[in-house]
């Protein structure tokens, strides 16, 4: 696992843990599951993943003017 799937793992652990402990039971399942749903998906479907992923210019390049 690289160090940026590992950033986001433990953010939605800490999140989901964060709202339980704030009896906020509801949105604590609400994003482990969409966590879930996302690296499963990300599992699954990379090549598919990849492809989609929308890739934005650096608008600090091209087209500028001062």
């Amino acid at each position: 696992m690289i160090n940026n799937q590992k950033l986001i793992v433990t953010w939605a652990s800490l999140r989901a843990s964060h709202l339980y402990n704030l009896h906020k039971y509801e949105d604590s399942y609400a994003v482990s599951q969409e966590f879930f749903e996302w690296t499963a998906s990300c599992i699954d479907y990379s090549d598919s993943l990849k492809a989609s992923i929308l890739k934005v210019p650096n608008f600090n390049k091209e087209n500028r003017t001062n």
